[in-house]
């Protein structure tokens, strides 16, 4: 190939490098494969950022109100007011509005159909959905896109001890796997793989 065959591919490899649609594309290809690796580690296998177990739920017993705003858009159902001993009304024959769980918030999950094995951060469904994959400019990235909810993230992160919401290094290694072969795509679509 002579030398100026190279110098003109690499004119024409630069063009599409920086082209503002071949970013898009390659940003949009890592986001896409990155979210979804990164939403089943969280919220199927409950893994923090180290791919280590987020932990355990708590068996501390309380009292919960089956209209709750911490059970809004879960089935709650299974919740009927009851006290400590079973009993739906108090001696003086009022009805009881809240109800005891015995085991905590495991039982809460039991009771609400959700596993409660280990933390997976599931309960409404409201903090996944809120992870999205967004675009900014020619950027496209996995972002909370609603403030209580990323709120919420921080929070379980404090409670646990532990870094979930950071991309993990396979999940990052993932989402370069997809950019390459995406840019790689590119290329072919120019002859010039």
């Amino acid at each position: 190939m002579a030398l100026e065959s190279i110098a003109e591919r690499l004119l024409a490899l630069k063009a599409i490098a920086q082209d503002s649609n071949t970013q898009k594309r390659v940003s949009q290809a890592a986001a896409f494969r990155v979210i979804a690796e990164y939403k089943n580690r969280i919220f199927v296998d409950g893994l923090a950022t180290d791919l280590q177990p987020i932990g355990q739920y708590s068996f501390t017993s309380f009292y919960i109100n089956p209209n709750s705003p911490q059970l809004f858009g879960v089935s709650s159902s299974a919740i009927k007011p009851a006290g400590k001993t079973g009993q739906t009304t108090f001696k003086n024959g009022n009805p009881h509005k809240t109800k005891y769980l015995a085991d905590g918030y495991s039982e809460l999950r039991n009771l609400t159909g959700r596993q409660n094995q280990y933390v997976d951060l599931n309960f409404s469904g409201s903090l996944f959905q809120s992870i999205k994959v967004v675009e900014e400019g020619n950027v496209t990235k996995v972002a909370y896109t609603i403030a209580s909810e990323a709120d919420k993230m921080v929070w379980n992160e404090t409670r646990f001890g532990k870094d979930i919401s950071t991309v993990s290094e396979p999940e990052q290694q993932s989402g370069t796997e997809a950019a390459q072969l995406e840019f790689l795509a590119i290329l072919e679509e120019f002859d010039l793989q």
